[in-house]
């Protein structure tokens, strides 16, 4: 709770700061464009004397300047007030035209100069929109179809920023058009970049936290599993004790009912014992070989229609598969639990069927020419709720009163993780039955040397 408020916290401050530059970024641009136009429109005045052809008349006793008023005549006797008498003056010109031209020339050149060190387009354009500069560019000349580019490229920057206007002697005379820089853009992507890095930290802590919690709960139920291995280990050392001794017996060996019950009571325990090895090596990685799946789908069966008990009233269990064996690369105890735990459940779902139940086991391969080999359990009986079905494999998920909601998470973990393989609810509606599917991978991933263990 505390990382996510400090990671909000974070965020927020980041936006807020990377909004802040921006708009600083933006105002800077203004002004910088702002100072443009005003340094243009304060040139106009001067450059506009400086580009007049007609000159001024000079006095030719002190050479103060006058005002040319009839541009067709060279000389005439005027008033100087410097003079304070009327003296003769003469026309002449203001500058040379190579001087006119040239100032000309260097005025728009320091302007498109200027305009070059920016980093964004700018366009000069008079009162009808006609662009004068582009990118300090000046335009005479240019075809008509360049222009009609300039005025959409004016336009577009119209949409992006207010157009600042050029004001000289109090009219305006045009406008300056420009648009954003690439900085700026890139700055506006910060804070969502800032945004996903901060989310993506917080998955990263979230899965991590994740995980170890998981861990945890992990070795806990290894703990768990291992101390009631070990629990178990004690009295079951006992029982197989009793058992021998009941076999030694001469006047019960006799006796065919005890015989049959010693025999089964043998097994049982041998079951047992296996189960509490199971346990006992939670956590370690199994040890793996070829194995035969038909063997050890038999036995599991079997061992169900041995025991009567184990089935419920009414419930059948069936066997469906080839002679050929399909050989894997696996742990027969692990791989028979999971068919243990899928037919347990299938008799459960079969529970209280008027007509009674059949759960039916079928081993073969997926489909012709397949690479895997495909154990099925299905049964008729109460099926899954559709709700119910995307959550049957979560770990603490069940339907069943007292259940843990561990079996067919278990399951999942075994056959994907050890096996190779995978396990999936292959279809269930509910007050029909249901089907699950677990694929495994053959040993050599074909069926020409998958018939023979070790093959």
């Amino acid at each position: 709770m505390i990382f996510v408020l400090f990671a909000s916290i974070t965020i927020w401050v980041f936006l807020w700061y990377t909004h802040g530059l921006v708009n600083k970024l933006n105002l800077s641009n203004k002004k910088d464009c702002e100072t443009i136009a005003w340094l243009w429109a304060g040139v106009q005045y001067p450059l506009s004397v400086v580009g007049d052809e007609s000159g001024i008349m000079s006095c030719t006793e002190c050479g103060h300047p006058g005002e040319r008023l009839n541009l067709f005549v060279e000389s005439e006797s005027l008033f100087c007030p410097f003079c304070n008498d009327t003296t003769l003056f003469i026309h002449t010109a203001r500058l040379l035209p190579r001087e006119r031209v040239e100032v000309i020339d260097f005025t728009r050149r320091l302007f498109g100069d200027l305009v070059n060190r920016l980093d964004f387009p700018t366009i000069f354009a008079d009162m009808d929109n006609n662009p004068q500069i582009v990118e300090g560019g000046v335009v005479d000349g240019f075809p008509a179809d360049r222009i009609t580019e300039f005025r959409k490229m004016m336009e577009l920057l119209a949409e992006e920023n207010e157009p600042i206007p050029i004001i000289a002697r109090g009219d305006t005379i045009g406008h300056l058009f420009y648009g954003t820089s690439p900085l700026n853009t890139e700055m506006r992507l910060i804070p969502f970049l800032e945004l996903a890095l901060l989310l993506l930290i917080a998955a990263v802590v979230f899965m991590f936290l994740r995980a170890e919690v998981a861990r945890d709960k992990d070795l806990s139920w290894v703990g768990f599993a291992r101390e009631t291995a070990h629990q178990i280990s004690t009295p079951l050392s006992s029982l197989m004790g009793w058992i021998e001794l009941l076999k030694d017996d001469p006047e019960l060996a006799d006796i065919p009912d005890i015989d049959d019950a010693l025999r089964h009571m043998d097994a049982d325990v041998d079951r047992l014992n296996s189960i509490a090895q199971r346990y006992g090596q939670m956590g370690r990685l199994p040890k793996l070989k070829p194995i035969s799946v038909e063997k050890t789908v038999s036995e599991i069966v079997n061992y169900f229609n041995a025991r009567g008990g184990l089935l419920g009233r009414g419930v059948v269990l069936e066997l469906e598969q080839n002679r050929e064996e399909h050989i894997i690369i696996g742990n027969s105890v692990l791989l028979g639990w999971v068919i243990e735990n899928l037919i347990k459940n299938a008799v459960a779902s079969c529970a209280g069927k008027s007509d009674g139940g059949k759960v039916t086991v079928s081993c073969q391969y997926a489909h012709a020419g397949a690479t895997e080999v495909e154990v099925r359990v299905s049964d008729n009986g109460s099926g899954i709720p559709y709700r119910d079905q995307g959550k049957i494999f979560r770990a603490g998920f069940t339907t069943r009163r007292g259940g843990w909601g561990l079996g067919l998470s278990l399951a999942r973990r075994i056959i994907e993780e050890y096996h190779n393989g995978s396990i999936r609810l292959f279809s269930s509606t509910p007050g029909t039955g249901t089907v699950f599917s677990i694929l495994l991978p053959l040993k050599g991933g074909g069926d020409s040397d998958n018939h023979t263990v070790g093959g």
